[in-house]
Protein backbone atom coordinates (compact mmCIF):
# COMPACT_ATOMS: atom_id res chain seq x y z
CA UNK A 1 0.00 0.00 0.00
CA UNK A 2 1.51 3.51 -1.09
CA UNK A 3 2.01 5.82 1.49
CA UNK A 4 0.67 9.22 2.01
CA UNK A 5 2.47 11.96 1.32
CA UNK A 6 -0.25 14.12 3.54
CA UNK A 7 -2.86 13.74 5.49
CA UNK A 8 -5.97 15.70 4.95
CA UNK A 9 -8.66 16.26 7.58
CA UNK A 10 -10.59 19.02 7.78
CA UNK A 11 -11.38 21.62 5.18
CA UNK A 12 -12.67 25.21 5.73
CA UNK A 13 -14.77 27.28 2.59
CA UNK A 14 -12.46 29.70 2.03
CA UNK A 15 -13.92 31.77 -1.00
CA UNK A 16 -16.87 31.15 -3.83
CA UNK A 17 -16.08 30.69 -7.36
CA UNK A 18 -18.00 32.71 -9.74
CA UNK A 19 -18.99 32.46 -13.54
CA UNK A 20 -17.48 35.63 -14.97
CA UNK A 21 -20.27 36.02 -17.68
CA UNK A 22 -22.96 35.26 -15.11
CA UNK A 23 -21.78 36.18 -11.67
CA UNK A 24 -23.81 33.05 -10.68
CA UNK A 25 -22.11 30.97 -8.03
CA UNK A 26 -20.37 27.76 -9.60
CA UNK A 27 -18.38 26.30 -6.70
CA UNK A 28 -16.83 26.88 -3.61
CA UNK A 29 -12.77 26.93 -2.99
CA UNK A 30 -11.65 24.90 -0.07
CA UNK A 31 -8.34 24.78 1.95
CA UNK A 32 -7.32 21.46 3.87
CA UNK A 33 -5.49 21.68 7.40
CA UNK A 34 -2.23 20.50 5.30
CA UNK A 35 -2.53 23.97 3.24
CA UNK A 36 -3.75 22.09 0.29
CA UNK A 37 -6.53 23.92 -1.94
CA UNK A 38 -9.32 22.11 -3.52
CA UNK A 39 -11.90 23.68 -5.77
CA UNK A 40 -15.38 22.24 -6.07
CA UNK A 41 -17.48 23.17 -8.42
CA UNK A 42 -21.48 22.35 -9.04
CA UNK A 43 -22.22 20.42 -11.89
CA UNK A 44 -26.22 19.89 -11.66
CA UNK A 45 -26.77 19.86 -8.20
CA UNK A 46 -23.50 17.22 -7.99
CA UNK A 47 -20.64 18.77 -7.06
CA UNK A 48 -17.03 17.88 -8.62
CA UNK A 49 -13.37 18.63 -7.12
CA UNK A 50 -10.38 19.20 -8.25
CA UNK A 51 -6.88 19.53 -6.26
CA UNK A 52 -4.89 22.18 -6.57
CA UNK A 53 -1.97 21.27 -4.22
CA UNK A 54 0.78 22.46 -6.44
CA UNK A 55 -0.84 26.30 -6.67
CA UNK A 56 -0.27 29.04 -4.08
CA UNK A 57 -3.84 29.69 -2.21
CA UNK A 58 -2.74 33.44 -2.60
CA UNK A 59 -4.43 34.41 -6.42
CA UNK A 60 -2.44 36.23 -8.69
CA UNK A 61 -4.16 39.70 -9.40
CA UNK A 62 -1.35 41.05 -11.58
CA UNK A 63 -1.50 38.02 -14.28
CA UNK A 64 -2.74 39.39 -17.60
CA UNK A 65 -5.04 37.65 -19.51
CA UNK A 66 -5.97 37.64 -23.32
Amino acid sequence: MPKLESVRTTAEAIGRISCIKTGEEIGLLYQWDNGETQAALYDNDIATTQVCSDHSAEPDVGLKRG
